[in-house]
């Protein structure tokens, strides 16, 4: 009995929910112009093409606007409810080098990958969104993700070029570690349309939810997706904008401002950088991986992580007669996990006012970033768009190591995107590429610097309410002197250039 009343109070809270609704703000039906699938490419308010984008969902209107919902406000006393699916299945095909034939990388004495196959996934996004009959907005927004790849399971792992990764262990059948879901964002809001929005919980940082020119927005995405394909992690050329997943992530404070005269901006701050308070990996000694809220520790891998991350963005976004101009400029800035008395490692006990000289005594810049973007675009046809990243930082969203070995200097890291898009409204069709370039540290503790470069084309058709058809070619480098990226050694000649290239083409059903 008590079961049926629970049922019947879920079912009655959203009947309510629905029913007192605005039946165009459920995505994929007729009169929601924010919708990124319904005719494939959509309009926003200032005038830019926007495109239904398999990865991720529409990003910059589509997914940044379902998280702060300004243009989705309701009539007060009443709650919006939004809801997005979506599956993508692509047929795959891989080449990279370090290969024997198609698929032997020197190291492996033998052991080949198959370079075609299914790459896939699902996504699931709800988000209310209510208004008090006073004017005050409220709501909330999660999204649920597949875990296609091992079963979810152990501590984050930190790498030793800054990196948060996760400690995943493969389970006894793939079929039920592709079946895992797992929460991507999730947040709650409260604000009011004149005074702004103030968001807590997971999702888009300052860095990620301003920041404009990066061109991976219609087709799979490019590099920025295939890191999580079959190519090995050594020859996929990192993506470092913010948008990647290194960022968002972090449970934050975010306000969010208006829209005032084009321009709207926002400040957002991350205790650290895990998700909702994440105190229950800690043990006694407070120590060791997966104590994810310490501020300083004895554990050498603790201290790649950021604290205290501080984003500001300002943007401007106008349209004047057939030209639309967008343009951000944002900042973002953190601490770290400070050395304890005894931080420990291969290389031995290293005091917290000791200079390091091994591999486990490695320290590393809190971040301090930079960036810039923009996008110009030509009677709502042709989009064409830059942006640069520029400051303290590693890999993707890691930390910058200090000078350490045979490294004597810090290393600036900077990396620039440039693309264009060519939208066929009528058809509807997009055209679209763009190319990036990253240098950064990479390997830390050798004197050289990593340079990541790519290349990625892609061409999506809106055949029709809610299916995109996506075809695309992306090509990739990462080059690096004395280390080799087929092994993990340095000081060496060999393998110091890899390369990868992938073409893929399939289907995009979304409601």
């Amino acid at each position: 009995m008590g079961n049926l009343r629970l049922l019947l109070t879920a079912g009655a809270m959203l009947g309510l929910a629905i029913g007192s609704a605005n039946a165009a703000r459920l995505m994929g039906q007729p009169g929601n112009t924010n919708s990124p699938t319904g005719t494939g490419i959509v309009t926003d308010a200032a005038g830019f093409q926007e495109n239904g984008s398999p990865y991720t969902g529409g990003q910059g209107q589509g997914e940044t606007e379902s998280q702060v919902p300004f243009s989705a406000a309701p009539a007060p006393g009443t709650v919006n409810f939004r809801l997005n699916s979506f599956v993508n299945e692509f047929p795959m095909y891989t080449w990279f080098s370090g290969m024997n034939g198609n698929g032997t990388p020197a190291s492996n004495a033998g052991n080949k990958i198959q370079g075609y196959g299914i790459y896939g996934w699902i996504r699931f996004e709800m988000g209310i969104d209510g208004m008090t009959n006073s004017g005050i907005r409220y709501g909330s927004y999660f999204q649920i993700r597949e875990n296609n790849t091992t079963a979810l399971t152990g501590n984050p792992t930190y790498t030793s070029t800054g990196g948060l990764t996760s400690n995943f262990a493969q389970s006894a059948s793939a079929d039920s570690s592709d079946n895992i879901l797992y929460v991507r964002h999730a947040n709650a809001y409260i604000g009011t349309d004149q005074a702004g929005l103030l968001r807590i919980g997971t999702g888009l940082g300052a860095m990620t939810l301003f920041e404009l020119g990066l061109f991976d927005d219609f087709d799979i995405g490019g590099w920025i997706s295939f890191a999580s394909s079959n190519i090995p992690s050594n020859m996929v050329p990192i993506w470092p904008f913010a948008d990647e997943g290194g960022e968002y992530m972090a449970a934050r404070v975010m306000y969010v401002s208006p829209v005032i005269y084009g321009f709207d901006g926002g400040i957002a701050f991350a205790p650290n950088n895990s998700g909702p308070f994440d105190g229950s990996g800690c043990t006694s000694a407070f120590g060791g991986v997966g104590c994810a809220t310490q501020s300083s520790s004895n554990s050498a891998q603790d201290l790649t992580r950021y604290r205290n991350e501080l984003g500001i963005a300002l943007r401007y976004r106008n349209a004047f007669g057939p030209i639309g101009l967008a343009v951000s400029g944002i900042y973002t800035v953190s601490g770290v996990v400070n050395p304890g008395p005894n931080v420990t490692g291969s290389g031995g006990a290293v005091g917290a006012g000791t200079p390091a000289t091994t591999a486990s005594g490695i320290r590393y810049n809190g971040l301090n970033i930079g960036d810039i973007g923009g996008i110009v675009s030509i009677n709502k046809v042709v989009d064409i768009g830059a942006n640069v990243m520029w400051g303290a930082f590693n890999g993707n969203w890691g930390l910058q190591p200090k000078p350490n070995g045979l490294q004597t200097s810090t290393t600036t890291a900077i990396g620039w995107t440039a693309g264009v898009k060519y939208n066929i409204p009528s058809a509807p069709v997009t055209l679209g590429t763009y190319y990036f370039n990253y240098k950064n540290q990479g390997q830390p503790g050798i004197p050289t610097q990593r340079v990541y470069q790519g290349l990625d084309v892609g061409a999506t058709y809106g055949m029709g309410p809610g299916v995109v058809l996506v075809a695309e070619y992306a090509w990739g480098q990462n080059y690096q002197g004395d280390y080799d990226f087929l092994t993990g050694a340095t000081g060496t000649s060999a393998g110091n250039k890899v390369q990868a290239q992938v073409l893929t083409a399939g289907i995009s059903v979304r409601f």
